[in-house]
């Protein structure tokens, strides 16, 4: 089988790494604010705003999971760099769909806006999430 390469596959190739870096590191920007207003404001204390219990975050092992995992997908450009690429995509997923069902979401708590800043911070996990499944499968296909 032949494959062929034209210039705007290769400019989508060569892309994706960069969003995927560009939109984790927005990610990262958007957890530590989270956590911060989470604290300063009491909604969480400073030891919840980034654990379980985190309304305006995701717990601080998911997020280094997610930027080790990125860091790995991006760095290899072997089919092996596709099982991180492929992980961060499923903890992208279970991320945001545990926004939806762990309470938080719209939590009686919450200032005005911070319910606004919840679907932010999921909407960024998405990307991540979806941009990681596409270099999960740009890897697989190498």
């Amino acid at each position: 089988m032949t494959v062929t390469t034209t210039p705007e596959a290769t400019k989508t190739a060569l892309s994706v790494p960069r969003l995927l870096t560009i939109a984790m590191g927005a990610l990262l920007v958007v957890d530590l604010v989270g956590g911060v207003w989470a604290a300063l404001s009491g909604v969480n204390t400073w030891a919840d705003a980034w654990g379980g219990h985190a309304l305006l975050a995701a717990p601080a092992p998911m997020v280094a999971a997610q930027v080790l995992m990125a860091w790995m997908a991006v760095r290899g450009s072997r089919r092996r760099a596709a099982i991180p690429a492929g992980l961060l995509a499923l903890a992208c997923l279970v991320s945001v769909t545990s926004g939806f069902f762990d309470g938080g979401l719209g939590n009686a708590a919450l200032e005005p806006g911070m319910a606004a800043y919840q679907v932010f911070l999921l909407a960024v996990t998405g990307v991540v999430g979806v941009l990681a499944a596409v270099r999960a499968v740009q890897l697989a296909r190498q």
